[in-house]
């Protein structure tokens, strides 16, 4: 009888609530004018997490009762609870509501609240006064925190405080409601002390045992879950720590000690009170861990929980949480670490504090309060768009502007509580209170308030770089379903915001999602006129227009930068390329002419120059693609990175991008303030005449014309001659090349150009001789094995016994290896061979000149069967060691005197190189390359 009477109980439960009419909660005995106690214990009536009626009081048919606990949390706690129940009439009812709506608001001197009834007595006090008073009279039985002072333990699903229960005598019982609040100090909380006659104290013994012995038999071995964590000292709510039992069944856990570790440094905690309440845990329940004493919690020492949200561990016997970092305030808001969040709105807050907090100590995380009708339905993540980023002018500036993030809520009016915002990793709930973005609203998440200006903000201590060149990626997310919404951004797009070592911009997106650096229109006025242009909490609609230029100087050595010029009356974007694909882009404004460009602030660059991201001056930097303004259309410059210190004559001088082939002129002016750097960021250009040799003998390129100053020459070191230039068309000469020169047929030619726009005098080989050195090993493994590779170039046979080598002390006759050694068989790796007892050379063979004392050589892969081997007459050229990079000639004798024919330097040029080499290396001319710069020969290496 007593099982279908709770079966009708349920289904009558059940049909009131939907028909959305308050519950008849009544049960037991019938009800007189006196006060009856009602103890439960092992039964819940309603499960889901919606809470709807959070009073705790209820008044039905002639019929008023208390409870325990507000009805809708007392309908769902499956352990202990109670309430007491009597006739009344509907004064009476509402006499003692306006006693729990004072216990709310707390009493005051002007206010004060009293009750008396047939076998009860009420009072609305403070706890401090009602414990003085309580001492004075004693008691018998008490049950608070679970435990009864006999010694039983009670189970509960919900952490939250029960009153307290006092047996005062053998008639007189007594209860004392407390305000859920946790400000103040203890004394001075309001209290609402009810006594009434005793229930059967024996038989709520007896209903405890039974179910505690039913309940120990059921229970699962097995440990909590982590559901819940808050630590900071400035918040009433002090620090807490939450377990919930995740299952639908009973757990009896094997451990009462908690184990925290933090970089291998180990604490552990138990407590009498922790091994009586936690060893069985209830479906769904949870257990609170707090050094705050207004909480329902097992008391813990603050030392313990001093590194909650910093990346610490957490162990309950085999349950164990990795912590992550958090940060529990944000702004004014205080916000706890939730397993399970939902809408801070939404949740029910049981707790009173002054702090807007979002947390639920002692409550499962996934109870929601019923939300008024008409009201705004949470936000979705993806309707959170972002429309400006601001990385901030820091606080070392002189005008310290905090970094934001700016969004738009592009759906329908919603509350932003319901979302959280992800970034590096780190969560930030929206809001702690129900926070309401209107369709259309902009607000901004900003690491300090903009105090005074009215906007839509929240403030979030997130770390931004002082530089940055991309809005950095984030979620947003739905903290109940977990839904997320990501932004990542273009690995490849570029913004130059610093200027001045100031972030002088933000960066704007427009409705289609472009990005860009903030244009001038739609900047705040307040920060325009001191050179920022950002627009916190405005969207701003203007297009952005993108302008020509052109790179105007490349300095890649100390202080590197670029220079792009302008006509200096446009302003708007500018975009360039690399090689690599990344895009850069960067505001100019009105009246610049010249905009720089650098990676760092120097001495050598000033300080009007945007800030390029580390590494941008790299070796691979090798091409520029842009609007260039003087062809109207986009372009694409490049050039060789090898030949970048050479044409920068050792790195004293910035580069001037020139029409190919000419490709860069140096700088001519130096710089005012690195000395004997030659340079002019952000200034006006002086570049150097640049020549080049053009198709075909004697024809030349410029990079501007030439003046009635430059002068020609033809000859090498043994004489010249002037030469006269004839223009061939725009920066293009040539010269008769018919002659009659006054030099040897086989004589090696060069042409000299002089002029005071020239960094140094230039030259170029205009004529070879027959035969021409392609490679040398000048540092092999062993030393006398080093040789020089000579081929034969010209339509005729060449006898190399006319033929002299010289280095830059001595010279030397070549004769064959033979005739100097006849009964020597040199070995040659890979079983090739050698013409060993000749010095004919015919057109298109080679030879290659080799130390007398060596042996063993090692010879590349190109060497052949039909190659002559020589070597010299005595040992003082080669054979007394090449140097690294020692020029070296050969010259043919003619009647009394010999002809240069082939050099490796060229030091009758005004262009000599030196190629240092380490040892092993040996160099080989480029094929065709006429070996006048160190960049016509690659780098070999001796297989050791």
């Amino acid at each position: 009888m007593k099982k279908l009477g709770i079966i009708f109980l349920i289904f009558f439960l059940g049909f009131c609530q939907n028909k959305e009419k308050s519950p008849f909660l009544l049960y037991g005995d019938g009800y007189s004018e006196s006060p009856k106690f009602e103890f439960q214990y092992g039964i819940a009536e309603e499960e889901g997490n919606l809470i709807e009626n959070t009073s705790y009081t209820h008044f039905d048919s002639g019929v008023f009762c208390l409870y325990s606990l507000p009805i809708s949390l007392y309908l769902r706690e499956l352990g202990a609870k109670f309430r007491i129940c009597w006739k009344t009439d509907e004064e009476g009812a509402n006499r003692w509501k306006q006693g729990f709506s004072l216990l709310a608001e707390g009493p005051n001197e002007y206010l004060s609240w009293n009750w008396k009834g047939k076998g009860g007595n009420a009072l609305l006090t403070e706890y401090g006064k009602w414990k003085k008073e309580s001492d004075k009279e004693g008691f018998l039985l008490e049950w608070e925190t679970q435990i009864w002072s006999s010694g039983l333990t009670t189970y509960q699903t919900f952490a939250v405080p029960h009153p307290l229960f006092l047996q005062r005598t053998k008639d007189v019982c007594e209860v004392v409601f407390f305000k859920p609040s946790i400000d103040g100090t203890l004394n001075q909380l309001p209290v609402l002390s009810f006594d009434f006659p005793c229930p059967d104290l024996n038989e709520i013994t007896d209903q405890i045992q039974t179910q505690n012995d039913k309940w120990f038999r059921e229970c699962v071995p097995g440990e909590p879950k982590v559901s819940e964590l808050f630590r900071h000292s400035e918040s009433s709510f002090q620090r807490f720590l939450e377990w919930e039992n995740p299952n639908e069944f009973v757990i009896c856990p094997s451990s009462d000690s908690l184990d925290l570790e933090k970089e291998g440094v180990r604490k552990t905690f138990s407590s009498d009170l922790f091994s009586k309440r936690t060893k069985l845990i209830l479906p769904r329940a949870t257990t609170v861990f707090s050094d705050e004493t207004g909480f329902f919690s097992i008391p813990i020492p603050k030392e313990f929980l001093t590194d909650l949200g910093t990346q610490m561990s957490v162990r309950w016997g085999n349950s164990e949480y990795q912590d992550s970092e958090f940060y529990f305030r944000q702004g004014y808001d205080f916000f706890s670490n939730q397993t399970n969040p939902i809408s801070c709105r939404n949740q029910y807050k049981f707790w009173n504090s002054k702090d807007r907090f979002c947390g639920n100590p002692g409550l499962p995380n996934r109870l929601e309060k019923k939300i008024k009708e008409g009201s705004p339905a949470g936000c979705l993540a993806d309707q959170i768009q972002i429309t400006e980023f601001y990385p901030g002018n820091h606080f070392d500036s002189q005008l310290p502007l905090p970094a934001y993030f700016e969004f738009q809520n592009t759906g329908d009016t919603c509350d932003g509580s319901s979302l959280q915002w992800i970034f590096e990793n780190t969560v930030y709930p929206l809001s702690a209170d129900e926070w309401i973005l209107e369709k259309g609203a902009v607000f901004l998440i900003t690491r300090k308030l903009w105090s005074g200006w009215n906007l839509l903000e929240k403030e979030k201590p997130f770390s931004i770089p002082k530089v940055v060149f991309q809005i950095p990626s984030f979620r947003w997310e739905n903290r109940k379903e977990k839904e997320q919404v990501s932004f990542i951004p273009s690995i490849s797009l570029y913004h130059l915001l610093r200027f001045q070592s100031q972030n002088r911009f933000s960066i704007q997106l427009d409705a289609f999602g472009t990005q860009y650096p903030h244009v001038r229109t739609g900047s705040s006025l307040n920060f325009l006129p001191y050179g920022f242009q950002i627009s916190p909490g405005s969207v701003n609609n203007s297009l952005a227009e993108n302008i020509y230029t052109d790179l105007l100087e490349y300095n890649p050595n100390q202080s590197p930068f670029l220079d792009f010029g302008f006509t200096g009356f446009e302003e708007g974007l500018v975009s360039f390329q690399r090689e690599n694909g990344n895009t850069y882009q960067f505001w100019k404004p009105i009246g610049t002419r010249f905009q720089t460009l650098a990676t760092f602030p120097s001495t050598c660059n000033g300080e009007d120059f945007y800030q390029l991201p580390d590494g941008f001056f790299s070796e691979n930097f090798y091409s520029l693609r842009y609007l260039s303004k003087e062809k109207d259309e986009s372009v694409a410059f490049s050039w060789e990175p090898m030949s970048i210190k050479e044409w920068t004559i050792g790195g004293t001088r910035s580069l001037h991008p020139e029409p190919s082939p000419i490709l860069f002129s140096r700088s001519m002016t130096p710089s005012n303030h690195c000395l004997s750097d030659f340079r002019s960021p952000g200034s006006s250009k002086h570049r150097s005449l640049e020549i080049r040799k053009g198709e075909g003998e004697f024809n030349y390129l410029t990079n501007f014309s030439l003046s009635h100053q430059t002068e020609l020459k033809l000859g090498n070191g043994n004489g010249s001659i002037p030469l006269t230039l004839i223009s061939s068309g725009t920066n293009t000469y040539s010269v008769n090349s018919q002659g009659p020169f006054p030099f040897s047929p086989e004589e090696q030619l060069y042409s000299y150009f002089t002029d005071p726009s020239l960094i140094q005098a230039k030259s170029f080989l205009e004529r070879k001789g027959p035969v021409q050195i392609e490679a040398i090993f000048p540092n092999p493994k062993d030393s006398q094995n080093e040789w020089i590779y000579l081929c034969n170039r010209s339509a005729n046979t060449e006898d190399l016994s006319f033929y002299l080598v010289e280095d830059e002390t001595s010279t030397d006759d070549l004769v064959s290896y033979q005739s100097r050694f006849p009964n020597l068989n040199p070995s040659v790796n890979g079983g090739k061979t050698f013409m060993l007892n000749t010095t004919i050379l015919n057109p298109g063979h080679c030879a290659w000149i080799v130390d007398p004392d060596g042996k063993d050589w090692f010879f590349p892969i190109f060497q052949k069967d039909s190659d002559l081997l020589l070597t010299v007459k005595t040992t003082q050229t080669i054979g007394n060691g090449i140097a690294s990079g020692e020029s070296i000639q050969i010259r043919k004798k003619i009647e009394q005197s010999s002809k240069l024919v082939s050099s490796f330097g060229h030091k009758e040029s005004f262009s000599p190189f030196r190629i240092t080499v380490v040892t092993g290396e040996f160099l080989w001319l480029k094929f065709g390359s006429n070996g006048m710069s160190a960049e016509d020969f690659e780098i070999y290496r001796e297989e050791f």
